[in-house]
């Protein structure tokens, strides 16, 4: 777990642990290197060694090595040293008795010295024989002469290259350890500052990381500076959209405070039904201030279920329902279908509440004028229009622009609008990726959607013709 979460130690794991296996492979490697130079040195030795010999017996005429060159021997090896002389008869010539034997599958060959491992006084050995061609004492014949030395000298030369080679290795690993941990804390710095900067921010301040940073973490810091500037975003416009419901709900709340208090105070019953139609009438438009608030904030947490809608049918259901209330206020109603079996994708529940919105929007704010309202639908582009008109008080055009933000109302506010209903309709709009504006030919709006179908219903006469 430490290693999943720790960057730094990832690091040194993933540059060390490979180095660590590669100086173990050279390390052996170095020690099998040294034990063949080891070998060759010592064979190398053993071999000037016996033709030394045998160059001192001719010289001496069969008498035993000289002490000097002996010593000279002993000294240049480093450790004591054995020889043994066999004459051309098989005697005994000089050096040392009792020769170590040489395996049976090795011979002997002129002027070819053979090496061999070997035992000597229970101790192994290492032994070079020398065959030669040479008259001692007035014999001729074949000479062989035979040198080992204790196999510790040589291993005590291999260990001690291998410790040579180890040592280095070390201090070569140890220098690179020193220069990856020190490389990754200065490597890390950057990532310490954006750390500290990030520690800085608080929920009320998250201002944009303007730090330095190195090319790899670009996008992570981008991106982090951008949910910061977001939810900074999302906090300005909750903190404005519950100052402006606190500010929509104080007046409707005073009202019924008001009316509850003069009720209780009526002097005849009859005063007292009249104050309490009056409060459950405030009631009534603050019960619909609460529900479009809770409509406008519940559409930010919640996704559009889109489905395929034949967009006439779907119309028509919504006219249906709300042909008996817009009849009941004494206007008329039209509904004139245009787009045939265009299809759009929708969400039938909001974009009905966005229908439905917009005709309340038209019967509060319509004025005493207005005698009708009409919906009708046509193919625009490649997409679908919805107009919702009137022929009511027109719309200001200074009112064009912001009538779709949240709290605006038109010049003459309707009592008990929170100027919430437009800015739904715009959410919804947006959520079916298609978009709201104000007629401009005449008093209402027109929603525009997005098509994904379109088939023209072929009329009989025309598949007669």
């Amino acid at each position: 777990m430490l290693f999943l979460r720790s960057l730094r130690l990832r690091l040194l794991t993933l540059i060390l642990v490979p180095l660590l296996v590669v100086s173990t492979a050279v390390m052996i490697w170095q020690y099998r290197q040294s034990a063949q130079s080891a070998q060759i040195v010592f064979e190398q030795k053993l071999s000037i060694m016996a033709l030394a010999v045998f160059r001192d017996l001719l010289a001496t005429e069969g008498e035993n090595l000289s002490p000097v060159t002996k010593a000279l021997f002993e000294e240049a090896s480093g450790v004591r040293f054995f020889y043994h002389v066999k004459g051309p008869d098989g005697s005994f010539v000089t050096g040392y008795s009792s020769p170590p034997r040489r395996p049976p599958e090795i011979t002997l060959e002129v002027k070819q010295p053979v090496f061999f491992q070997s035992s000597h006084r229970g101790k192994p050995v290492q032994v070079v024989q020398l065959l030669e061609r040479a008259e001692i004492d007035g014999l001729g014949g074949d000479v062989i002469v035979s040198v080992w030395q204790d196999l510790e000298q040589r291993k005590r030369f291999t260990v001690g290259l291998l410790i040579q080679g180890m040592v280095i290795a070390g201090l070569l690993v140890l220098t690179a350890s020193l220069v990856v941990v020190f490389g990754i804390r200065i490597g890390l710095r950057p990532l310490e500052s954006i750390e500290e900067a990030i520690l800085r921010r608080t929920g009320t301040d998250l201002g944009p990381i303007r730090r330095q940073v190195p090319v790899e973490v670009n996008q992570i810091v981008r991106r982090l500076t951008t949910l910061f500037a977001e939810v900074t975003a999302a906090q300005e416009e909750k903190d404005r959209f519950i100052s402006n419901a606190a500010h929509q709900l104080r007046n409707p709340i005073a009202g019924i405070q008001s009316l509850a208090e003069v009720t209780q105070d009526a002097r005849t019953l009859t005063e007292a039904k009249q104050r309490n139609s009056e409060l459950i009438a405030a009631s009534r438009q603050l019960a619909h201030l609460t529900e479009q608030l809770l409509s406008y904030e519940r559409l930010h947490s919640i996704s559009a279920n889109l489905a395929p809608v034949r967009l006439d049918g779907f119309l028509e259901n919504v006219a249906r329902k709300m042909a008996d209330r817009i009849l009941g206020t004494g206007l008329d109603f039209a509904f004139d279908p245009g787009s045939g079996d265009a299809e759009i994708k929708a969400d039938p529940v909001l974009l009905e509440q966005a229908l439905v919105n917009i005709i309340d929007n038209a019967m509060r704010h319509g004025g005493q004028a207005m005698t009708m309202i009409k919906i009708s639908s046509h193919v625009d582009r490649a997409g679908l229009m919805v107009r919702i008109t009137n022929d009511g008080a027109p719309i200001p055009a200074e009112a064009h622009d912001r009538l779709f933000e949240r709290f605006e109302q038109g010049a003459q506010p309707a009592a008990g609008g929170a100027g919430l209903g437009l800015a739904i309709v715009n959410e919804i709009c947006v959520m079916h990726g298609g978009s709201v504006a104000v007629d401009e030919g005449a008093t209402g709006f027109v929603i525009w959607l997005p098509m994904i179908r379109s088939e023209r219903r072929k009329d009989p006469l025309d598949v007669a013709t």
